[in-house]
């Protein structure tokens, strides 16, 4: 006999090491969109909005962990880094091993269809439940949770190398798709020859993916290929 959603909740908190004022919200937190139109219940709401916070929340704390970590990183390293820490398969790692899936609130067609060990579901809901989190306790327990989930994946990084950035992950991605190669172009440039700011974007057959930016061209490039990668797996996912 599987065990009731309440006590999958308890044992959650256990394996986040956090314990929710309002339950409530990490329960919102394993709501996917598909539930709703089972649960009949209009007030019920999906875990998008707080996927949506997590997100920035998750992108706060991982970018002042490495700029703290790494004094010696340059901007365009520390994006890269970022993006191998935050990207889809890394935090769907993570939700793996939380056991999100046994958790997770979804309609009978996509969990049917092997939903619950997908790694982008489990990467949004790791957000939503990061979300809840910074709702439930503020910015030091948010921080303290995503700290421990991500500790394993920083200790392998270092400045000389990391193993895959955002452009690379981009044209992998395409072209085992289509077969198609990213390319990318500055398309602005502004601010003193001291601290220039610059603006990229990524096409593939002259159609453009996104735009990104940053303090060097590389930085924008890479902004530019971690938001089409984000764009292009929300639209297979």
């Amino acid at each position: 006999m599987g065990r009731s959603p309440e006590r999958q909740l308890e044992q959650l908190q256990d394996r986040l090491q956090y314990r929710f004022s309002d339950i409530e919200l990490l329960r919102q937190a394993m709501v996917h969109r598909s539930y709703l139109n089972e649960a009949h219940d209009p007030d019920l709401e999906s875990n998008e909005r707080l996927e949506f916070l997590g997100d920035a929340v998750l992108g706060a704390v991982v970018a002042r962990r490495l700029y703290s970590d790494f004094p010696d990183a340059s901007e365009g390293w520390m994006t890269v880094a970022r993006s191998q820490l935050v990207r889809n398969d890394t935090l769907g790692r993570i939700g793996r091993d939380l056991k999100l899936g046994e958790c997770l609130l979804l309609g009978a067609g996509i969990a049917n269809d092997g939903a619950r060990e997908r790694l982008t579901v489990l990467s949004r809901a790791l957000e939503a439940t990061f979300g809840a989190v910074w709702l439930d306790g503020g910015e030091q327990a948010v921080q303290d949770v995503i700290h421990q989930l991500i500790q394993p994946h920083l200790e392998t990084l270092t400045v000389d190398q990391i193993r895959e950035d955002a452009k690379s992950q981009l044209q992998q991605f395409t072209q085992s798709r289509n077969g198609a190669k990213p390319s990318y172009a500055i398309i602005d440039e502004s601010g003193p020859a001291h601290d220039r700011f610059f603006r990229a974007v990524v096409m593939i057959d002259g159609c453009e993916l996104a735009e990104g930016e940053g303090r060097s061209k590389q930085a924008a490039e890479m902004d530019a290929a971690h938001r089409a990668l984000v764009s292009l797996q929300e639209q297979t996912a």
